[in-house]
This record gives C-alpha cells, sequence and structure tokens, in this order.
C-alpha cells in the first residue's frame, strides 16, 4: 500500500528524498540497535516508540519483490541475496518515514484538509474519461488495492506533511553565482590543438626475414597463435520454429494470418528534415538563399541564431508527426537535399531541406508469404510443443541417443565443433538452430557438459528446448608455426613498422620541446599540420583521438604531448582555450545550475533523513526480520 500511494500520489521533493536516501543506505544498513532476539514478534522494528508491524512490512516487502522479479523470466528464482536486499531496503524506507512522522508530530506541521482533497483529486488514477475526478474510480481502484477511503485519507494526510518538510528541506538548495560560474566554466571551456599524424603507412613493411627470426617472435608471442579449446558436439533442439517448419498450413490458413496481421509490415513514408523557423519573410528569405548558395547547416545554425530564429533537426519523421500541416505538406514534397520555402504557417516562416527519405513500407501477401508461413508455423507450434518436448525427454530417460530422435517431432540435430564463443575452427559461425538467446545458453552448456554426461533435455528462452552430447573435448594448444608462418610474418612486419614509425614521432616532440613550434618542426619533416575543432571536456569530437582529448585538458597553452593510435602516432600542441561566455550561452548557465540545484537538494536531503532517522533511535527486531529476508527453504 505503501508503494501504491507513492507512485500515485508522491511529490518530487519525497522521490527524491526517497531515492537518495536508497542510494545513501544500500549496503550500510540501518542505524541505530539491533535486538537479535526477543521483543514483540508481531513488530519488526520501533522507531521513536512507534512500531513497524509485521503486517505493514509484509504488505511492503510483498510490493517492493514484486517490483525487484520482474527483472526475472521466472520470479521464483529471486537470488537470495537480492530477497534480503530488498527486504532491507524496505525496511530502511518504513523506518524513514516513521522518523519523518515522530518529526512532523514533534514540530506540529498539520496537512489542511483541502490540501489533501486537492492531492487525491489531482491523482490521474482517480480521473474519468473527462479527466475529471470520479468518485466511482477512486473506490474502485481502492478496492483493487485493499484499501478503504479513511485508511488511503490517513496516508495521504501524513504524505502532504512530510512533503511539507522536505519542501522546506530542499528551499535551500540554491547554488552561489560563484560555484555556478566555476563549474560553468569547467564543462563549457574548449580546447583546440595542433596536431600531426604519423601514421603506419608512411613507413614501408620490410622484406620477410630469415625463419629463426619469426620462430623466435612466434615463440615470444605463443599467446597469438594459441587456438581456444573445442569440443566436437552432438544436439538437438526443440523449437517453435523446427516444428513449424514441419506443420501442413494451408493457403486459406495463411492469409488469414497475413490479413489479421498485415498492419505490422506497413509502414508510412519518413523523412529527415533540417528547418530553419524565422519571425519574419525577410529573415526566412536571406537564409534560404544563404543555404541555397552554399552554406553548411552549423552555419546557417550560427547565422539563424545573430537573426533571432531558431533551427532544428527532424530525425525519421511521418508527416503526421510534424505539428505545422503547412511544413508538412510541403517537406513531403520536397525533393532530396533541395531547400524549400519560406513555407507561411502560424508559428512565422519555415524554410526546409530534406536529408533522408524512407518509402513507404506496403509489402503484399506474395512478398511475405515466406515470413508469414513461419510466423504462422511458430505460434501454431506453441500449442504443441510442451507435449513434444516430454516425448523427447521420455525417449532420453529411456536410453535413446540424439541421433534415435524420431523425425516427427519436429526437433532439427547439429553437429560440429566449434569453441566457447560459438565459432568453428575455420572461424566461421557454428549452426546452432537456435535464436540469439537460446543459442548462447546452448554454447554455454555445451562448456559445461562433460563427456560422461548423461543426455538431459534442457529448456532455454523462447520456449527452446535442447540436449547436448558431448563427443570430444580438445583442448587449448599452439598452433603449428607452420600452418600460422603466414600470420607470424604479417605481426612481425606490422610491428617493426610501429617500431620504425615510433621513433619519428619522438623525433618530433623532441624538435617542439626544444623550441620550435609545430609548424616549423613539421615542415622540416615533410609533415602537415591540422588544427582540431574546439574540444570539450569529456565530450568526444570526431577527429580527435580519445588519448589527445583527455590530455589537452590537462596541458599549458603552447605544450606538446604525443599519442600512439591504432594508425599510428599524433604529435600535438595545445593551441588555444576558450573560457565560455555566460552571456552568450544562457541555456548551458541554467543547465548546470539546474544540475548544482538537484545536486545540493540530494545533499540536503541525504544529511536531513540522516539526523531524523538518528533522531528516531530504530532499534530492529532481528529475528522477525530475517524471518521474512530469507526465503522459507533456508
Amino acid at each position: 500500500m505503501i508503494s501504491f500511494l507513492r507512485r500515485l500520489a508522491g511529490t518530487w521533493p519525497a522521490r527524491i528524498f526517497f531515492a537518495a536516501l536508497a542510494a545513501a543506505f544500500v549496503g550500510w544498513g540501518i542505524s541505530g540497535k539491533t535486538n537479535l532476539g526477543g521483543g514483540d514478534p508481531t513488530t519488526v522494528a520501533t522507531v521513536d516508540g512507534r512500531p513497524i508491524t509485521a503486517g505493514m512490512f509484509d504488505l511492503a516487502f510483498k510490493e517492493d519483490m514484486a517490483q525487484a522479479a520482474q527483472r526475472f523470466s521466472d520470479p521464483t528464482q529471486v537470488p537470495p541475496a537480492l530477497r534480503r536486499e530488498v527486504a532491507a531496503q524496505t525496511l530502511e524506507r518504513l523506518v524513514t518515514e516513521q522518523a519523518l512522522d515522530a518529526e512532523a508530530t514533534r514540530m506540529g506541521v498539520a496537512a489542511p484538509p483541502a490540501a489533501i482533497q486537492d492531492g487525491i483529486t489531482a491523482i490521474p488514477a482517480f480521473q474519468g474519461v473527462d479527466g475529471k475526478f470520479d468518485h466511482d474510480t477512486y473506490l474502485r481502484v481502492l478496492q483493487q488495492h485493499n484499501l478503504t477511503p479513511q485508511r488511503f485519507q490517513d496516508d495521504m494526510r501524513m504524505q502532504v506533511t512530510k512533503d511539507q518538510i522536505l519542501k522546506a528541506v530542499t528551499a535551500a538548495a540554491h547554488p552561489s553565482d560563484l560555484l555556478t560560474g566555476l563549474l560553468f566554466g569547467t564543462l563549457f571551456e574548449t580546447r583546440r590543438a595542433d596536431l600531426v599524424q604519423i601514421p603506419l603507412t608512411s613507413h614501408p613493411a620490410p622484406p620477410a626475414p630469415a625463419d629463426a627470426v619469426l620462430q623466435r617472435y612466434y615463440a615470444n608471442n605463443i599467446a597469438r597463435y594459441t587456438a581456444p579449446e573445442y569440443r566436437r558436439v552432438k544436439l538437438v533442439v526443440l523449437s517453435p520454429d523446427t516444428i513449424g517448419r514441419g506443420l501442413k498450413l494451408t493457403d486459406a490458413d495463411l492469409h488469414a494470418w497475413y490479413d489479421a496481421h498485415k498492419a505490422e509490415f506497413q509502414a508510412p513514408e519518413k523523412r529527415s528534415l533540417q528547418v530553419i523557423t524565422a519571425g519574419s519573410a525577410e529573415t526566412a528569405n536571406a537564409l534560404a538563399a544563404s543555404w541555397k548558395a552554399g552554406a553548411t547547416w552549423d552555419a546557417i545554425a550560427a547565422n539563424a541564431k545573430t537573426r533571432g530564429a531558431t533551427t532544428t533537426s527532424l530525425d525519421n519523421t511521418t508527416k503526421e508527426a510534424i505539428p505545422a500541416p503547412e511544413l508538412a505538406a510541403a517537406a513531403f514534397a520536397a525533393p532530396l537535399n533541395v531547400v524549400t520555402g519560406p513555407v507561411t504557417e502560424p508559428l512565422g516562416f519555415q524554410v526546409v531541406r530534406v536529408t533522408q527519405i524512407t518509402p513507404a513500407k506496403h509489402p503484399s501477401y506474395e512478398d511475405l508469404r515466406d515470413t508469414v508461413r513461419t510466423r504462422l508455423g511458430e505460434e501454431r507450434a506453441l500449442d504443441v510443443i510442451d507435449t513434444r518436448a516430454q516425448k523427447l525427454q521420455d525417449l532420453f530417460a529411456g536410453g535413446n541417443r540424439i541421433d534415435e530422435v524420431p523425425a516427427d517431432l519436429g526437433a532439427t540435430g547439429a553437429e560440429g565443433t566449434l569453441d566457447a564463443d560459438g565459432n568453428t575452427p575455420e572461424g566461421s559461425r557454428a549452426p546452432i538452430p537456435a535464436a540469439d538467446k537460446a543459442r548462447a545458453q546452448i554454447v554455454a552448456d555445451i562448456f559445461k557438459t562433460q563427456k560422461s554426461d548423461s543426455v538431459q533435455l534442457t529448456e532455454g528462452p523462447d520456449h527452446v528446448w535442447y540436449a547436448i552430447a558431448v563427443q570430444d573435448v580438445i583442448k587449448a594448444a599452439p598452433r603449428p608455426f607452420a600452418s600460422v608462418r603466414a600470420k607470424v610474418l604479417a605481426d612481425w612486419q606490422a610491428d617493426q613498422v610501429r617500431h620504425a614509425a615510433e621513433p619519428a614521432a619522438a623525433k618530433l616532440l623532441a624538435t617542439i620541446n626544444g623550441g620550435q613550434s609545430i609548424t616549423n618542426a613539421a615542415w622540416g619533416s615533410g609533415l602537415q599540420v591540422t588544427r582540431t575543432p574546439p574540444q570539450l571536456r569529456n565530450k568526444p569530437t570526431p577527429g580527435v583521438p580519445p588519448d589527445l582529448a583527455q590530455l589537452l585538458f590537462t596541458m599549458k597553452k603552447g605544450e606538446a604531448t604525443m599519442v600512439e593510435t591504432n594508425n599510428g602516432f599524433v604529435v600535438a600542441t595545445l593551441a588555444d582555450i576558450t573560457k565560455p561566455d555566460p552571456k552568450s550561452q544562457p541555456e548551458e548557465l541554467d543547465q548546470v545550475r539546474r544540475a548544482l540545484t538537484k545536486s545540493i537538494s540530494d545533499d540536503l536531503l541525504v544529511s536531513y533523513g540522516t539526523a531524523v532517522r538518528d533522531s528516531a533511535k530504530p532499534v530492529v527486531n532481528q529475528k522477525v526480520f530475517d524471518q521474512f529476508a530469507q526465503p522459507a527453504s533456508e
């Protein structure tokens, strides 16, 4: 019931409060005393003298467990450790709620009846089809959750009371202008670098050395040339797909299924758009002319901003999803990559360019016949798969081998050799007749099964049943030098090229550190200097190696560094540092302020929650708690 109330009526301070407390106290446990035994067997804990009864805890714990179990395909298989963790979180929340109630009583905080009434009538779950509070709906929803109106109103009263306290706590969450400015300056500072690429391709591969050299390289890097463990197996798979392929389906069956499901395969035309919205025809025409003359989208966006216009991109949108009918009509009539407009509509004047067109899909029955056959077969197979799985299990229990499975069961067999990644010795994907999830489980089980194990039928994901017989285990072993000589030669040559490129990069770096500019040093080496786009902290920029991007924000202007990439080496100097201007980036500044406000609010709520809990001196009845936290089988 408490979880139900929280979902229906939880206000933002309360939601933040309990989420922050959960993050702060998970794994830490309830503060206060623990009663290891004895005490009231109907009480899980007491808070400021108030009991948390076993009934209260049981109801809240069941709701929390139901949510936790949703992540498991079989809700009955929740790990014991998770059950105990959920129990601890439930108790922590109930203790905190009781502590807040006690604090509200001490402070004399009360909920006005009007506020309770307004809170209830505003809950969407209690509203009728007209969007207004409906008393019959209200009573029906409460009945579904075994609640009386009086009980719900009492809990709403506590909710509103606690909300008043928590709002007062978070009211002080205002970051100073100094702190906001410092964080804004850190996050939106940009840096650019001048860099020189020294690619591996600029150094020719050396000729092949004597075999003795390659054999020594092979021995020193033997892990590269070691074959993984392989297993030769026989397996049989019974699934909706394998059964469905053998079912007899008439043309009438197929046509009926297509008629019922054809909407799944149809899709309207979609387009990706770039749109300018201007307040005047003059501005729209000027921007359109610049765009038609070849200006880039980034340049257009910058120009539009200075003129008070806005730009936006719509990706893969339908005609109906565009809010302005005039723009929708123009955009879906425009050719690809042609600037169209201005279009006059209520929001102003809009110019549009279509950057991508995804044609509509209206496949016919003939287009989808194979798909229809497969899908209908799988649906019909679900009606018989359990019965056939039982027959298959009975066969194995009676001593039958995998290759003795009757064809009329609809199972499919497979035989071959594979590694733990599901690949054959030739490097191709092993042809296991199962989709991704089931295939992964089958491969994993192959490498858990021993040669001596009896054949067992196992149920996997998506109604897939399978059985495995391991024929042989081929242990991991180095491949013979002769069989991998070509790869050894290629690896040796690649290492030699990298060893040749590294001194060249180091020499360039030393020249720069010796006082020359990167431009002069590169010119003397016949290399080209490029300047990177502005780089934000912790935000990737195309063309800037990630390792270099991190280093740039630790360097001084003019300082040089060198990083290794997959394709060679990069030598760079920090060219400039641009501090952000709050006046020209008001949205970004507000974003930082909001993030800081939330962070401070969370900190205040956690600190307040800790203080309230400590002052309430909670005492846990460990024996009663353990009865809930441990599964009945333990």
